[in-house]
């Protein structure tokens, strides 16, 4: 996803709460991960894990817990596996996602989830502020594109927090 939007949304300002996400864990499909902390690259993309077995949270974003949207992102193959969001499209509505901090620990419920093309992708709506802590989960999706080097689609999963 690529847009100045990423790098120009005020979002630093209104950081005040949440927490620094140190792992995720989503029990029905069997992932635990640790979070790193990345941000916008170099092109205005947002910047992705380097492995397949990594995720990352959107640094400059808003944190777990804080109200607005909180973005994880990971990767869903590599050149000859499966990579830690395979099986994200296998979630529905009511699964759980927890994330941890250093001291604590949040819940989500996923309450949604859609397909999108790459460039019909809503960045604001993806990492925009709403007035509850939500937690968006992103991956690739679709056919892939041997001409841009992604995929032509992202998956997105929407999560709501229920537990602090």
């Amino acid at each position: 996803m690529k847009s100045e939007a990423l790098a120009e949304n005020p979002i630093n300002a209104l950081k005040s709460d949440g927490i620094a996400p140190l792992k995720i864990i989503i029990p029905s499909i069997g992932v635990e991960a640790e979070v790193q902390h990345l941000g916008i690259t170099d092109n205005g993309e947002m910047a992705v894990p380097s492995t397949i077995d990594e995720v990352s949270w959107f640094e400059p974003g808003y944190k777990p817990g804080a109200n607005g949207r909180a973005v994880i992102a990971g990767h869903v193959d590599g050149i000859d596996s499966p990579a830690v969001f395979w099986d994200l499209s296998k979630l529905t509505a009511g699964d759980e996602i927890i994330v941890e901090g250093e001291d604590s620990q949040l819940l989500f419920k996923v309450y949604a989830m859609e397909s999108v093309k790459l460039e019909l992708a809503d960045v604001e709506s993806v990492f925009g502020y709403r007035s509850s802590p939500e937690l968006v989960l992103i991956t690739c999706s679709g056919a892939y594109d041997y001409g841009r080097g992604t995929r032509e689609e992202r998956l997105i999963v929407y999560a709501e927090l229920i537990e602090q």
